[in-house]
Formats: C-alpha cells, structure tokens, sequence
C-alpha cells in the first residue's frame, strides 16, 4: 500500500461498512478508487448538462424570437394585400363604430337640453299658481 492510496482506503473502508463483500485491504483501496472516479464522472456530466441545458434554452428563446418575427412579417404582407385590395377590416369597422357612437351621443344628448329647459319653465309657473291660491 502507498500513501497516496490512504485517502482511497478510507473512502473503500467507508463503503465496506455498508457492504460486506469487501475484505481486504486492496479490495477497500479498488473500492474507493472506483468511487472517487465515479464522483468525478458524475461531476463532469453535471456540468456537461448545464452546458447542454443553457445550449437548449438559448435554442428555445432565439426560436420563440424567430417566430415572433415570422408572425409579424406575414401579418404585415396580409395587411398590404388587404389594403391594396380594398377589403374592409376589423378594425375600419371599430373606427365608424366609434364615430357613430360618438354622432348618436350628441344626437341624444341635445333633445335632453330642451326637455329640461320646458320642465324647468313649466315648474315656476305652478309655484305661482299655488299662491294665488
């Protein structure tokens, strides 16, 4: 046994307190190699997955971008066609919507005015005539 085998000897000795198959010295020292490769590996594929998992959700966001473009420039060329072919959209149909709302508010709103100007005429001259009475 060498001393840099020390600090595998005792990782071998820790794992053959839970498994018993191990007896010897040298099986402990194999034991505990095998171990401290194995954390290794494990450590070098974790951070080969966060570089995988960046690498995927970079792909996602400049795909997500990409469609959003893509949608925009179609929305754009259906516009120009619609327009240059004189079809009516949604969006004239809310622009008159929005006018003649605004013609039958002034129109509803000036019958009002006279009708309050009548009732208020009308409300003195009764007072007037309760007097007399």
């Amino acid at each position: 046994m060498e001393l840099n085998d020390m600090p595998f000897l005792l990782l071998g000795a820790l794992a053959s307190v839970r498994d018993d198959k191990i007896k010897t010295v040298d099986d402990m020292i194999a034991r505990g190699k095998d171990l401290a490769e194995g954390t290794k590996s494990k450590a070098k594929s974790s951070v080969q997955d966060k570089k995988l998992d960046a690498t995927v959700r970079e792909l996602v966001k400049k795909g997500k971008q990409e469609s959003a473009e893509l949608v925009d420039a179609v929305g754009k060329v259906v516009k120009e066609t619609l327009d240059s072919l004189g079809v009516v959209t949604k969006s004239d149909i809310k622009a008159v919507e929005k006018r003649l709302d605004a013609l039958e508010k002034k129109l509803s709103a000036a019958p009002a005015k006279k009708a309050a100007k009548k009732k208020a005429a009308k409300k003195p001259a009764a007072k007037k005539a309760a007097k007399k009475a």
